[in-house]
């Protein structure tokens, strides 16, 4: 499995911001918080240690002390909505992350390469293990010296897999694009379950026509899918026309699976089904109140 970072330089919001203050900051600069990459995959050996680093942002207008922290990645439901407070199976990869330091301050417009190693236990399980790394903003003071509390937080997930006896096995169970849509986006998904014990990316092709053959969008989309999961993969057309038919033709590769299908899609809001059938009430009363009258 190819060692390297999924994503680039991204500002990777894995938890909602939490924001209490004491008094209200009035000033019109900004606070901000980037983490490169958003993720890293690994091949690693139980009982290896194996050195890496990740690179914080300020690309605010606002110095601020950050920390460094790990917690558990898990996902729940087929939306694959982020836990990362739960000890799930395999959640433990991020026990296995030590720093030669923690806390940190990064003036704007400055950048720091944070240094970690991942210790694997000798008797870690072959297979997927998973976690996040977090870098979080810590409470400041405004110019006029009064304590405001504001935290950000961002983070990289950390996909490791321990050599062994490991199982890449998966399915697709079928996309969704429904031929009748009546409101933004236009939906695209397909459902990818995971049988081994290590995840596995899903790539995602979708090109949307119309009966002419004029493109009107192109999306690729890259999904891991943890194992002993589905996942949901959404690639939905975020600005079709509010009227049109589509031809949507989707691709999708993971593992030694390639398939291709083609769709087609009648996107009318539902106003406009509305006004025809009071049109056709309006007509119909019509010939009614006409008929009486003779």
């Amino acid at each position: 499995m190819q060692l390297g970072l999924l994503g680039g330089l991204a500002a990777f919001s894995l938890s909602p911001i939490s924001v209490a203050s004491a008094a209200e900051d009035t000033s019109s600069k900004t606070e901000s918080i980037l983490i490169s990459p958003a993720s890293k995959k690994y091949e690693l050996k139980a009982g290896e240690a194996h050195d890496d680093k990740l690179r914080v942002v300020n690309d605010g207008q606002l110095a601020y002390d950050f920390t460094l922290y790990s917690r558990p990645y898990s996902v729940n439901d087929e939306s694959y909505v982020p836990d990362f407070t739960a000890d799930a199976q395999n959640a433990d990869a991020y026990k296995w992350v030590r720093f030669q330091a923690t806390s940190f301050r990064l003036e704007p417009g400055a950048f720091i390469e944070v240094p970690y190693t991942i210790r694997v236990p000798a008797n870690a399980t072959p297979g997927g293990h998973y976690g996040v790394i977090f870098a979080e903003t810590q409470p400041g003071s405004d110019v006029g010296g009064q304590s405001v509390v504001r935290k950000k937080r961002v983070g990289s997930i950390i996909y490791a897999t321990v050599d062994g006896d490991v199982s890449l096995s998966g399915k697709s169970l079928g996309t969704s694009i429904p031929f009748f849509q009546t409101k933004t986006p236009l939906q695209i998904s397909e459902r990818v379950s995971n049988s081994g014990n290590t995840d596995f990316l899903v790539k995602a092709n979708v090109v949307v026509s119309d009966l002419f053959g004029g493109v009107k969008y192109r999306g690729v989309r890259e999904s891991n899918v943890l194992p002993s999961t589905t996942r949901n993969i959404v690639s939905n057309w975020q600005d079709p026309s509010w009227i049109g038919f589509y031809r949507v033709t989707y691709d999708s590769e993971f593992l030694d699976t390639k398939q291709s299908s083609v769709h087609y899609v009648l996107f009318v809001p539902v106003w406009v089904y509305l006004v025809l059938v009071m049109l056709i009430v309006g007509r119909v009363g019509y010939a009614l109140v006409r008929r009486k009258k003779k």
